[in-house]
């Protein structure tokens, strides 16, 4: 490992953020163009595009190719992800990342205030409500991703109602939809989030597979009436809570299953052994950054927590980005 490339990795990101923001890799989807084209593309200076498309051609995120009147850049298999939305694009995932480049840079002021550097989601929600959109989508993205992952576990399966509970902009209620016609899904999350949802959920053809339920999982009963399911999935919620408030949550879900059902909780977690997967030891230091007391937890307190909360002890699923906790109401 060379320390000097390593504390220059930035720049690669960097490089990437700027392309993807000016519309560069939207302006090479016409096929493949001189600095000059492109540069008339984007309405920037001709000298300052063609350093960017040298840069992204050494790092071969785009192809360069020689021709008569100069170089011509081409967008490459891994620029054109660029482009894309869903599992394994990146076109959102760029917006969403480029959201929280300049705090990382921060790192230090909230390592020794100990305070995020953004506000609340619900403050979001109150103030910002464009880029909590913009940021459900590119969550639905990943959701895309790793869904598969996620069903080939087999927790989902027999259960004939299925809550998200929490699940934003509705990216695995949408593929828990259409892996398993035969089971009811519901979303529920805050009345604000619901249409975001509901969008989503049109676009992919399945509004009508999945019933949208205003709740809250801060709330005792979670506004859902007193209503139980076979299967509660809580999805990436509990990293953005301090412990005694995720505690709270996974109490809450646990009384919304319907016995012999499954509380099912997927989150990144940290081992007992302590974090070895460099990736999601970053997310960790993410969570101090972005959300108020946000942190992932260990997974022997959630067992904990599960155990308090009158369900059995959850088996566990390793995924790529996380970790699946499966328990059941009355025991396996």
């Amino acid at each position: 490992m060379n320390p000097y490339e390593e504390l220059t990795l930035y720049q690669r990101s960097a490089v990437l953020m700027a392309a993807a923001k000016l519309g560069l890799f939207a302006a090479l989807a016409q096929g493949a163009s001189t600095p000059s084209e492109v540069a008339d593309r984007v309405s920037a200076p001709i000298d300052t595009v063609a350093r960017l498309l040298a840069a992204l051609g050494a790092l071969e995120y785009v192809s360069k190719q020689a021709s008569g009147d100069g170089e011509r850049f081409a967008l490459n298999d891994f620029s054109r992800t660029f482009l894309r939305e869903g599992a394994g694009g990146m076109a959102r995932l760029a917006w969403k990342e480029h959201l929280f480049y300049a705090a990382w840079s921060r790192l230090a002021d909230a390592i020794s205030s100990g305070n995020a550097l953004f506000p609340s989601f619900a403050d979001r929600v109150v103030n910002d409500f464009p880029s909590v959109e913009k940021f459900l989508l590119a969550l639905n993205d990943l959701a895309e991703l790793s869904a598969p992952g996620v069903l080939e576990t087999g927790v989902f399966e027999g259960g004939e109602t299925i809550l998200d509970l929490g699940g934003g902009g509705g990216g695995y209620a949408a593929e828990l939809a259409r892996a398993l016609p035969d089971s009811r899904v519901t979303l529920a999350d805050l009345a604000e989030i619901i249409p975001i949802a509901g969008e989503h959920l049109k676009r992919k053809g399945l509004r009508d597979r999945v019933e949208l339920v205003a709740a809250d999982f801060l709330r005792d009963g979670c506004g859902l009436d007193g209503r139980t399911f076979d299967c509660v999935f809580l999805s990436h919620v509990l990293h953005d809570f301090d412990a005694p408030t995720a505690s709270a949550i996974v109490a809450r879900a646990a009384r919304l299953v319907r016995a012999p059902g499954k509380l099912v909780i997927l989150d990144v977690l940290v081992p007992d052994g302590g974090q070895s997967n460099p990736v999601e030891a970053l997310f960790d230091l993410m969570m101090l950054i972005e959300v108020p007391g946000g942190r992932t937890h260990r997974i022997s307190d959630v067992r904990e927590w599960i155990k308090a909360s009158g369900m059995a002890l959850p088996k566990s699923h390793k995924l790529y980005f996380g970790i699946l906790l499966e328990s059941r109401a009355g025991g396996f």
